[in-house]
């Protein structure tokens, strides 16, 4: 079974070489890392974990970094004698990972091909005691090989969507081995836990330990890069803001659409919008242009006296711009992405606003409606709901204080998934 998944996946990248190959000619993207990925660690990497035991973090993107970090942190400074491997997929991932993590991680490398060769490469560079994946990156050839070694394969923030359980139980005599050769699955929710039973998993090996992404918080100096952010772009004290974040391509045109009527009522309202996918900003930049808005790039420095609109065309400061918005939107929620961490604005005490499509994070933005701090909207009804919160003060602050609350009860997870990755490791 696993032969033949082998095989399927080398004959799958021979046929997609073409591809790839073109795609690194036109963009460094691709080739980032490549070596890597095919499990050549390089020497020096290498030879800086043979002194000590190494754990080795895996996450996928820049959510998942983000979530995982503060565990890192924490292991690190129970175990400093540990050497900690962090591996992502994406780039904007290791940049995110080598800025907020590179207090507590020793070593950055690109997640390897599951091909059976490269992964035993890398496991013998590495030889890690434990492997611990963030969320639902299930390779099923990583986790064979890892057992069949006897290192212990840890899910945090584990979460199984319905399509992707729907996909694994009709895959069953394929995916019920890779399940069942989890050490542990840490399950974000109940329903998590319940279907990683269904699919494999030991019932005593999975445990209902919450969500890593409610223990993020603010960094110390949130408030200085808000300051910053503000003087550089020209923000006045009284401007109201509507900070966008994690937009994906169609919602831009909606954003500034709704802008647009909005700006009519509220003369001193600005626009942050921050693309979720750094290729975009030359794309959403000229929309913007043709938008006859006046705006500014962010990475351009001081803005021009009078921009509308500010192009968040940078990495790592979403999260801090978030703290100086009056009502704040979560992109990927207008088109049928899924959605992103509705959770950011939150923790600054702003009103989240968001689309319809909420696939991976409906029941974060079910907590939030039940609170009565999330407002969930259509494409059509989005300047009505901005306007009825920018219009009201008092709602905005009671929603962004029930927002605070529903991360304030949800919080712990992050010490309950170092308590099981510790029991395993001892």
């Amino acid at each position: 079974m696993y032969f033949i998944y082998d095989i399927v996946i080398h004959v799958v990248f021979l046929l997609l070489l073409p591809y790839f190959a073109l795609r690194m000619a036109f963009g460094d993207k691709y080739r980032r890392g490549l070596a890597e990925r095919f499990g050549f660690i390089p020497g020096e990497k290498a030879n800086s974990l043979k002194q000590g035991s190494v754990v080795w973090f895996h996450a996928v993107s820049v959510g998942e970094t983000k979530a995982v970090v503060p565990l890192v942190r924490l292991f690190k400074e129970k175990h400093p004698e540990v050497k900690v491997v962090f591996s992502t997929v994406t780039p904007t991932g290791r940049s995110v990972a080598e800025k907020e993590g590179k207090d507590c991680i020793d070593t950055f490398i690109y997640m390897p091909l599951d091909m059976s060769w490269v992964v035993r490469r890398v496991v013998r560079a590495l030889r890690p005691r434990a492997f611990i994946v963030v969320e639902k990156e299930l390779w099923p050839t990583i986790v064979r090989i890892l057992n069949s070694e006897g290192i212990p394969v840890i899910v945090v923030n584990g979460t199984i969507s319905e399509g992707s359980f729907k996909k694994y139980e009709t895959l069953g005599f394929f995916f019920r081995p890779v399940f069942s050769n989890l050490s542990f699955f840490c399950a974000r929710t109940g329903e998590d836990a319940r279907k990683a039973r269904l699919l494999g998993c030991a019932p005593e090996r999975v445990v209902e330990a919450g969500n890593l992404k409610f223990d993020l918080t603010p960094l110390a100096g949130e408030s200085a890069k808000v300051d910053a952010f503000k003087r550089d772009v020209r923000f006045e004290p009284d401007d109201m803001v509507i900070v966008a974040g994690s937009t994906h391509s169609g919602e831009e045109e909606i954003l500034i659409e709704a802008f647009k009527g909005l700006k009519e009522e509220f003369g001193n309202l600005k626009l942050v919008i921050a693309p979720r996918h750094p290729e975009r900003f030359d794309e959403v930049d000229a929309l913007l242009t043709r938008s006859s808005l006046k705006f500014v790039r962010r990475s351009s420095g001081a803005g021009g006296s009078g921009a509308d609109v500010v192009l968040l065309d940078t990495m790592g400061e979403l999260s801090s711009v978030y703290g100086l918005s009056t009502v704040a939107f979560v992109g990927g929620t207008l088109v049928d992405i899924g959605g992103h961490n509705l959770l950011e604005p939150a923790f600054f005490g702003k009103p989240v606003v968001y689309g319809p499509y909420l696939r991976s994070y409906l029941y974060m933005a079910e907590m939030l409606e039940e609170a009565g701090a999330g407002v969930r909207v259509t494409h059509q009804d989005l300047s009505a709901s901005l306007a009825i919160l920018l219009r009201d003060g008092e709602l905005r602050r009671k929603k962004g204080e029930a927002a605070q609350k529903v991360i304030q009860a949800n919080r712990g997870a992050t010490e309950r998934c170092a308590g099981v990755i510790e029991g395993v490791l001892v």
